[in-house]
């Protein structure tokens, strides 16, 4: 039977089965989404800002509420195949060790995450578990902290990544599917143009573009030069074996080399 107002009342069944298929959201004010934060982020992006700009906006701004600590963007260049770290905050003293740049190669989580276009979330512990190469950047998160890799992906095509890090472990309710569905798409637009600022959108940066590494990497380097193994590099910098080890293989992905001799022949060669 229809109501006076023409409009048929609805089922005590109608209402449990969207229930169950909204899961925990059943409240009117879970499907409000104060789009202040991200009206802001996308200001802020449309002035074109450098990149700690972006990661503090990203942080202290749109997941400020969820316990974000860390944000860094990475941005693939022409060749699709390196990485550069365009934005970050978060990073710790000893954590300035974080990659400036990655190759879509390497065994890093967001690495694959560009390379697969599908996001990953995991504690700092798998992390630590199952990426050796990136556990040593993320000292300042706690065990049971979450991290999200997210791929960023123009017109199906990836264009970088973002990272995540958060206090403790994290609801996934709709609230937060939707900020990170706005964080990259408004990021994605921020990568293009400020690459197409830079004048970078169509040359092919690899071959002029100078090595970056660490300033622990260098120090790396400089007692490998004097013919210390990683136990002694190790305890001379304050780090664990693990760590040092870490450090010689993104030397040696950065550098295309394998093995000491050739990490320090090439670092010579480069300058470095």
């Amino acid at each position: 039977m229809a109501r006076r107002g023409g409009m048929p009342r609805r089922r005590s069944t109608d209402r449990e089965a969207d229930e169950a298929r909204l899961g925990d959201i059943v409240r009117p004010e879970d499907f409000a989404l104060d789009g202040t934060p991200l009206i802001s982020y996308l200001w802020m992006l449309s002035d074109l800002p450098e990149g700690d700009a972006v990661g503090f906006a990203i942080c202290r701004g749109l997941f400020a509420p969820f316990g974000a600590d860390l944000a860094l963007v990475y941005a693939a260049r022409p060749d699709g195949q390196t990485l550069d770290l365009v934005a970050s905050y978060g990073m710790g003293r000893r954590e300035n060790a974080v990659y400036g740049r990655v190759t879509a190669d390497m065994h890093l989580p967001g690495a694959e995450t560009f390379r697969l276009g599908t996001e990953k979330w995991l504690t700092k512990g798998q992390v630590a578990e199952a990426y050796p190469l990136a556990a040593p950047f993320f000292r300042s998160l706690t065990a049971e902290g979450e991290m999200a890799f997210l791929p960023l992906r123009h017109r199906g095509a990836p264009i970088g990544f973002i990272v995540l890090g958060f206090a403790g472990p994290i609801e996934h309710t709709w609230h937060l599917r939707a900020t990170i569905d706005g964080l990259l798409s408004a990021t994605v637009m921020w990568v293009l143009a400020s690459s197409a600022l830079r004048g970078t959108a169509n040359s092919n940066l690899t071959e002029a573009a100078p090595l970056e590494i660490t300033a622990r990497q260098r120090e790396v380097l400089v007692l490998m030069r004097d013919g210390k193994g990683n136990r002694e590099i190790a305890e001379e910098l304050g780090y664990s074996v693990a760590t040092i080890k870490a450090d010689l293989t993104a030397l040696g992905h950065l550098l295309g080399a394998s093995g000491r001799a050739e990490i320090l022949d090439k670092a010579k060669r480069a300058g470095l």
